[in-house]
């Protein structure tokens, strides 16, 4: 036989700090007695257990409960002194060390404990010796024994018995600096900038400005409602957009404009250019100037079809320019209709369409803005910086400028729908050169072509040029440097 079937099995694992019953302790003295007298014992005994051991299955040894393990324990010294006899010396060594073990086991923790939970570790944390584990305790000192017995009753159980805790990390989509404003709230501060310019259009225009103006906003609310009710997509009429959407394009047609015409431009408007694209966010040109483009190109007498203002306002400051008027139909300053002076065109006693006559409410609602921090100033004072000096360039004479600057509907557009945050640029490189695009176009447009306005026309260009401003004009990174050849 072998001398590797005769090797003494030592115990797995030895874990300080705990007691063993005295029983056991008589079990262990009474091994050493009488390893000595079987030591002449028939080896066969021996080989018919090693037999045995090896065909009793893997998962008996693992599924053996606490009480198998006991009786493994307590099994007749006589098949391990057995495996001893035929040993020299060193086997009785090792017999030794066993007993000096077996004092020490006073300190550990009970074997039944041990046995329990040796099925659920690692097999080979219990194939490691004790005597390495002996040994490390014995370098790191009582102290570490203390910090590594306090870690484990502290270390929350999560899957496993060493298991690490683990740290839980929430992930979330940018931005990731929160603020008040959404969506709704902007939206619902570019409502209350619009309602003083509705009001002087009720005024200069009568009551029929408002029953268009609420047409137009019906229509746009009830089409985004009903499209995203079949296409079975959220509802975001509360968001204010197409409240919006219906107030911009009511401001930018004549007073005088079918019912029906302003609905179709509503529903153009919402379904075509804005929810075909994916909704608020995806559009890629303002929603309303669009509308308002499809109008003058199916309707261009019905969008032309301006009237004279009130003529209340007029005799108010002592003005004869429309005081002799009564709502007629007539050609306004850009179309080489009736002339007004710097007052008229600032308070708004001219003709036009419903939102872009009076600049002084024009600049209420935008001074609101600015003060909410909706919009920034850089757009409109780039805009209409641009626009008079091309025209001052291109034979506008200087002493018309303001007036020109006053009339049509550059001050709607550069303030209300060149700062559209979808359509427009983000970064500030890219929002200049838009700006300086519009108004160059807008100039060009009112001195070399054949429509009187050009403002709604330059910022629909220029919104299908955002996206290429956005990749050329890409802001530099801080802290990066130029890599020098």
């Amino acid at each position: 036989m072998d001398e590797k079937d005769l090797k003494v099995e030592v115990p797995s694992e030895l874990e300080k700090g705990t007691d063993i019953d005295t029983k056991e302790n008589e079990v262990v003295s009474e091994n050493i007695e009488e390893v000595k007298e079987v030591a002449t014992e028939n080896v066969e005994e021996t080989s018919t257990s090693e037999e045995i051991k090896k065909e009793r299955p893997a998962r008996e040894r693992r599924e053996r409960t606490p009480r198998e393990a006991r009786e493994r324990s307590e099994r007749p010294v006589r098949e391990r002194s057995s495996r001893v006899a035929s040993d020299d010396v060193s086997t009785s060594s090792e017999t030794v060390e066993n007993s000096e073990l077996g004092e020490e086991v006073k300190t550990e923790r009970p074997v039944r404990e041990r046995r329990e939970r040796a099925p659920r570790e690692p097999r080979e944390r219990s194939e490691r010796p004790a005597r390495e584990r002996r040994e490390r305790s014995t370098e790191t000192g009582d102290a570490s024994e203390g910090r590594t017995t306090r870690e484990r009753r502290e270390r929350p159980a999560r899957g496993g018995r060493n298991e690490e805790p683990q740290m839980k990390l929430f992930v979330g989509s940018s931005p990731h600096i929160r603020s008040e404003a959404t969506v709704s709230t902007v939206m619902r501060d570019v409502v209350i900038a619009l309602i003083p310019i509705l009001l002087a259009g009720i005024y200069f225009f009568g009551f029929r400005a408002l029953l268009v103006t609420l047409v137009s906003v019906i229509f746009a609310v009830g089409s985004e409602y009903i499209y995203e009710k079949l296409t079975h997509r959220p509802i975001t009429i509360k968001d204010y957009s197409a409240v919006i959407t219906g107030m911009l394009l009511a401001f930018n047609v004549p007073v005088t404009i079918p019912y029906w015409m302003v609905a179709l431009g509503s529903m153009f408007a919402i379904i075509i250019v804005k929810q075909l694209y994916g909704g608020l966010g995806m559009n890629f040109m303002n929603p309303a100037l669009a509308a308002r483009a499809a109008l003058m190109a199916s309707f261009p007498t019905a969008m032309a079809n301006y009237v004279a203002p009130n003529s209340g306002i007029s005799n108010l400051i002592n003005s004869s320019t429309y005081s002799s008027l009564d709502a007629t139909t007539f050609a306004t300053p850009l179309s080489k209709g009736t002339q007004v002076n710097f007052l008229e065109a600032f308070i708004g006693v001219r003709g036009g369409c419903i939102g872009e006559v009076s600049t002084i409410c024009l600049l209420i609602g935008a001074g609101y803005l600015l003060y909410r921090g909706v919009i920034q100033l850089r757009i409109p004072l780039v805009f209409i910086s641009t626009t008079a000096v091309v025209l001052a360039l291109t034979g506008t004479p200087i002493a018309k400028l303001p007036i020109q600057l006053l009339m049509g509907g550059l001050i709607l557009g550069a303030f209300f729908m060149a700062t559209d945050y979808v359509s427009a640029p983000v970064n500030r490189k890219a929002q200049i050169f838009f700006a300086i695009g519009c108004g160059i176009i807008t100039a060009l447009i009112r001195n070399f072509g054949n429509l009187p306005e050009g403002v709604s026309y330059s910022i629909l260009f220029m919104n299908i040029l955002t996206p290429l401003l956005e990749k050329y004009c890409v802001p530099k990174v801080f802290g990066e440097g130029r890599v020098k050849k």
